[in-house]
């Protein structure tokens, strides 16, 4: 296919206005890299397209500002984002930042990098103080049944303190 007649064929302003198949989308942008002309002509249409906005463009219709107002103030209060060096994202005195709402949704924790290593010693001191735990109640348990046994031929041997050999 010839680059002329695959400009011609419309694709680029389709591409430009979000009227493209993804199949179309990822043909262009596959092409667009290695053919300028093509390059060329998205950028002609973008520029025309700008330029016909802007001749044609009107004032919105008297309320529109009033209603946008209103329903920002329905949006629920955030905090100001406060940045370094005093700055607090506001542009002007009486002006108030704009948000925009997002909603997370993963499944992880994120921390600080500098929490990793602590977290990681932290796990490991813990496993090797339950290994320790474990190795003791097993000597204690051991100890125990030592000390049974002990007590048992004790009272077997008939209660005597005394070594033999005395």
């Amino acid at each position: 296919m010839k680059i002329q007649e695959y400009i011609a064929s419309g694709i680029i302003e389709s591409y430009a206005l979000g009227l493209a198949s993804a199949e179309e989308v990822a043909q262009i942008e596959r092409l667009l890299p290695f053919h300028p002309q093509l390059r060329d002509a998205l950028s002609d249409f973008e520029f025309q397209l700008e330029l016909f906005a802007l001749e044609h463009s009107g004032p919105p219709p008297p309320g529109v500002r009033e209603k946008i107002l209103d329903r920002l103030r329905e949006l629920p209060a955030i905090r100001p984002v406060h940045r370094r060096g005093g700055q607090d994202g506001r542009k002007g005195k009486d002006s108030s930042p704009e948000y925009i709402p997002i909603e997370h949704s993963s499944t992880h924790i994120r921390v600080h990098k500098y929490w990793r290593p602590a977290f990681i010693a932290i796990f490991i001191l813990a496993k090797i103080l339950l290994a320790c735990a474990i190795y003791y109640f097993i000597e204690n348990q051991h100890a125990q049944k030592d000390i049974r046994q002990l007590q048992e031929k004790l009272i077997k041997t008939g209660g005597s303190t005394t070594e033999p050999g005395q």
